[in-house]
């Protein structure tokens, strides 16, 4: 995907309108328009990187402070009982728009809107040291 065709660009360069939580000269967040709950956030660097492996080190960091000051903000303002911050990279991890983003999702305990199953199998030895081994060499 080129930049021209990015929604997220177009929304940096105010050719799409949205509705603007926080803006600095680097990042843009912004109320999701699909909500999973209200107050639902979509936080950007407003350069192009089409996800997490190709920004630079310094505006990650940048872009994360930032999620976890709109987190806290959201969360006490909205006085929900949680939230989720989620950040998806390439299509097999659900990423959709090939821009990096991270979400922010309030959440309460009875929403029910969706649930992270974590598999309760646990790895042999065996399988582990494989693993490490394939990752470290």
């Amino acid at each position: 995907m080129n930049v021209e065709d990015c929604i997220f660009c177009k929304i940096v360069k105010k050719e799409i309108p949205s509705k603007i939580l926080y803006e600095n000269e680097k990042n843009l967040a912004f109320l999701d328009i699909f909500p999973i709950n209200d107050g639902h956030t979509v936080v950007i660097p407003k350069n192009h990187y089409q996800n997490i492996e190709d920004a630079p080190e310094d505006e990650i960091v940048e872009l994360f402070k930032i999620v976890k000051n709109l987190a806290i903000m959201i969360h006490s303002k909205l006085k929900i009982d949680g939230y989720n911050i989620l950040q998806n990279n390439f299509e097999a991890a659900g990423q959709v728009i090939k821009h990096l983003h991270v979400h922010i999702i309030p959440r309460n305990k009875t929403d029910e809107k969706f649930k992270l199953k974590i598999p309760r199998n646990q790895a042999s030895e065996k399988k582990l040291d494989r693993i490490l081994n394939l990752l470290k060499t």
